[in-house]
């Protein structure tokens, strides 16, 4: 077990030692080795395609990521837009709103809210590629969760608790308690 713990230390050493200093390239500030190139790449992002560190969200570099969505900078990525909000409603049978002021709505109206569920709407999109709905630090401890459906104009949250579906109406759990919305579609 001793001479594989002293193995395994030279390895290390071996490795580090040969990231800390690239014989005739000088280290970058710090001397991190990540600052530098990655296999001969000299753009910057460590052979990621353009993606900052992300390289596998997008994808291989100039095919799109996953569903044929763009990478930053890329093809379709100008089209993307941000759906965002905060969902609010101060007392039960007060009605469900998008809260402004501290916070900032994106994209999104809230049409109506009845005993199964809250609609918002958007401007039409040509896909979705995802709508996130989670409940605040008030709700989340009172064991509320919360879910999203989505079409190509319409956000449908459905709210739960203890394992079991809440009728929106008669949900609140007082002024500054939220549940959060985010998501992103493709515009037309």
């Amino acid at each position: 077990m001793r001479r594989l713990r002293v193995v395994a230390a030279v390895a290390a050493a071996a490795v580090l030692g040969a990231a800390a200093a690239t014989p005739g390239e000088p280290p970058g500030p710090g001397g991190s080795a990540a600052e530098r190139a990655v296999d001969g790449d000299r753009s910057g992002d460590g052979g990621l395609g353009g993606f900052g560190g992300l390289g596998a969200v997008g994808g291989v570099t100039g095919l799109g990521g996953p569903g044929g969505f763009g990478g930053p900078g890329g093809p379709g990525a100008g089209r993307l837009r941000t759906l965002a909000g905060v969902l609010r409603q101060d007392r039960p049978g007060s009605g469900w709103y998008l809260v402004g002021g501290a916070h900032l709505a994106l994209g999104l109206e809230v049409a109506y809210a009845d005993h199964q569920q809250i609609v918002l709407r958007f401007p039409p999109a040509r896909r979705v590629v995802s709508v996130l709905c989670g409940p605040d630090e008030t709700y989340a401890p009172l064991g509320y969760s919360c879910g999203a459906s989505v079409s190509l104009d319409e956000v449908r949250v459905r709210l739960g608790r203890g394992g079991r579906l809440a009728d929106p109406t008669a949900t609140a759990a007082g002024r500054y308690a939220n549940f959060w919305l985010l998501g992103i579609v493709e515009q037309r």
